[in-house]
């Protein structure tokens, strides 16, 4: 101890009872308050006048605390504030627990874990970790949160059932629904995988592992419309630069559709057991389908009418684009004979315009019938005479 207003003895108890301005020092540990209650028998501190828990590694605030001497284990209960002192992490809660030997801490009453990094620009990136419980290995740079998880980030928002953040390899693992929405894209599967670039702090590659779907959504520039890419199967994996998605890949089961926002309606196919999609600044450039491959796309003529349906089918189909429209198409066969047919909307429009309809039938056939009737009669009339 080195300062307290008034000391109280209980030697019976093995209890000594502080009074203000307390002061404990321990090696490099020091914490204030004003009341603690100090077992010797068991070298426990315990404080209920406000708690501050200071050491080389940072400090911890709350309203009431205790330290255990032998075990170096700290505990802080009500608004507690944690805090390291290289200034790349905060802990918030109202309970928490601090093991000094093993730079371990454990927040298991509503925890938010805020995780600091400067950027190339010189800004500071913070990632909001919200849940129901959440643990801290300062010696890894490890973090785990569980139950209803929620991730923050400038780029990004998490929702899974279980998070697993490793800050020294750059890395996140999400179990349990997990939910990643970023501008303009959207990843959900049984687990993801996601990687964060070391220097800029942005998302490099995403994978997803079971029930895999990829969105995209790339808003339209002077007046074009918007486009909007999906991919679904097995497992699939995201590469992104700048945060923008510079290839897709699905494999098993592989399903893909991309569509433009004013020609919703006719949305273009792609199946196969593989599916691959490269694109340029967010715009779909080419893709690579494969194994009992099809598709579908339609022919966008410049005034935004439908000229025609190609559907094409091979053991592998590669498709290049220019401006969202099919620019390239190449089939190849072998187990899967290359196929392709063309249908022409615009000539079954114009055919089903031209084919009368049922009531236009209906009244032709009645004209004929009087008509032929009217004959008839005359006929008659004549032979009587």
């Amino acid at each position: 101890m080195q300062h307290a207003d008034s000391l109280a003895v209980s030697q019976k108890a093995g209890h000594l009872v502080l009074n203000g301005r307390v002061h404990f020092i321990h090696d490099s540990i020091q914490f204030r308050t004003q009341r603690a209650v100090w077992n010797k028998d068991v070298d426990l501190v315990q404080c209920d006048g406000g708690f501050l828990f200071t050491h080389p590694d940072g400090f911890i605030q709350a309203r009431s605390g205790n330290y255990r001497k032998k075990t170096e284990t700290a505990t802080a209960t009500g608004d507690v504030t944690a805090k390291d002192s290289a200034g790349t992490y905060a802990f918030f809660g109202q309970y928490l627990v601090y093991d000094k030997q093993k730079e371990f801490l454990v927040l298991p009453e509503k925890p938010l874990l805020h995780q600091y990094e400067k950027r190339k620009d010189k800004t500071i990136d913070t990632v909001a970790v919200k849940a129901k419980y959440i643990t801290y290995d300062k010696k890894n740079e490890f973090a785990q949160a569980f139950r209803e998880v929620v991730v923050t980030e400038k780029d990004y928002v998490i929702t899974c059932d279980t998070a697993f953040l490793d800050k020294k390899n750059n890395w996140l693992a999400l179990k349990g629904h997990p939910k990643c929405v970023m501008k303009n894209y959207e990843l959900t599967g049984d687990s993801i995988y996601l990687v964060i670039d070391s220097e800029s702090r942005m998302l490099r590659s995403a994978l997803v592992i079971r029930n895999a779907h990829g969105k995209q959504h790339e808003p339209g520039k002077k007046g074009k419309p918007d486009q909007f890419t999906e991919a679904t199967g097995d497992t699939l994996f995201a590469e992104f630069k700048n945060n923008k998605m510079l290839r897709l890949y699905v494999n098993l089961n592989a399903h893909g559709l991309f569509y433009e926002s004013d020609l919703a309606k006719y949305q273009n196919l792609m199946d196969g057991s593989r599916l691959d999609l490269s694109f340029e600044e967010g715009k779909l450039q080419k893709a690579v389908i494969a194994g009992e491959a099809k598709s579908t796309y339609f022919h966008v003529k410049n005034d935004r009418s439908i000229a025609g349906r190609n559907e094409s089918a091979g053991d592998t189909i590669y498709i290049s684009f220019e401006d969202s429209k099919v620019k390239h198409l190449k089939l190849v066969g072998d187990k899967t004979l290359a196929s392709g047919r063309y249908f022409d909307l615009e000539k079954e429009k114009i055919k089903g315009s031209m084919s009368p309809s049922p009531a236009k039938k209906d009244s032709t056939r009645n004209h004929l019938k009087n008509l032929i009737a009217t004959k008839k009669k005359k006929s008659d009339g004549e032979t009587q005479k």
